[in-house]
């Protein structure tokens, strides 16, 4: 009996392990498609997305038609290569992970709607990312010409999953145009709690999702500080989505500080 009451609950960790992607989908993407929808409607038309952290890119999908509408482009990174892989099958099926038609208003020749790529924000090399949409590559020593670099750079609830939340703001400043902004979606503790702070960062074991360390609204105010490159322009709940007593989603933009 003891081996039968050991087995099941390793058969389950292994089955969730599987289906990591599937699982990611059933729990956040609720929540994480009216995220996308908030910041989505904030944007400018043509705009350039850097998407650090996309999961499935399910969420993206779910408003697809305000990405065409407003001629947006995405370039995703994910360092789970189970949702990356989810993510190329999902867009390709929406129809995304392919150029637009040439002549498409909005779109540079050959540029595709979205692509996902397996890579971590703290990898070196991310200049490339400026250059995906293009099929074109970085010429060395050279810094990134202002007209390839991202209008806006996303974390969808991903920043404090994050091992260093503000390494990780000072790692996109160099692939943003002077004028860009960076978007930040999550659920924020109204104040500290112990015993969410000790169960949040092993939930991850049990859902296979990882949700990052408890983080309070005077938390995210010390990131931006720390990274000391930014400066808050807009920090807001998002309406129709996490508001209670306990903790809000809130859409924060930045804006890079003036040299």
């Amino acid at each position: 009996m003891f081996w039968l009451a050991l087995i099941v609950p390793v058969a389950l960790l292994m089955l969730l392990r599987l289906f990591a992607a599937d699982v990611y989908d059933a729990v956040i993407v609720w929540m994480t498609a009216r995220w996308y929808q908030a910041v989505f409607q904030r944007l400018e038309r043509g705009d350039r997305i850097l998407d650090v952290g996309i999961g499935t890119a399910t969420a993206l999908v779910k408003n697809k038609a305000e990405l065409l509408q407003r001629r947006l482009s995405v370039i995703g990174i994910d360092y789970e290569a189970a949702y990356v892989r989810k993510a190329e099958a999902v867009l390709k099926m929406a129809d995304l992970w392919c150029p637009a038609p040439e002549g498409t208003e909005g779109y540079r020749s050959g540029e595709f709607y979205c692509r996902v790529l397996e890579k971590s924000i703290y990898d070196e090399g991310l200049s490339e990312l400026c250059y995906e949409a293009c099929d074109g590559k970085p010429q060395k020593g050279s810094s990134i010409p202002e007209d390839l670099r991202f209008d806006a750079v996303y974390f969808s609830g991903s920043l404090t999953v994050m091992p260093d939340p503000p390494a990780a703001l000072i790692a996109v400043l160099p692939l943003m145009k002077s004028g860009g902004r960076v978007f930040i979606t999550q659920t924020f503790q109204k104040k500290h709690s112990p015993l969410m702070a000790f169960i949040k960062p092993l939930m991850k074991y049990i859902t296979t999702i990882d949700f990052g360390q408890l983080t309070t609204e005077e938390d995210l105010e010390r990131i931006i500080a720390r990274a000391d490159c930014f400066e808050t322009i807009e920090n807001e709940p998002i309406s129709n989505s996490i508001n209670n007593h306990v903790q809000t989603a809130r859409l924060v933009i930045l804006k890079p500080k003036k040299a």
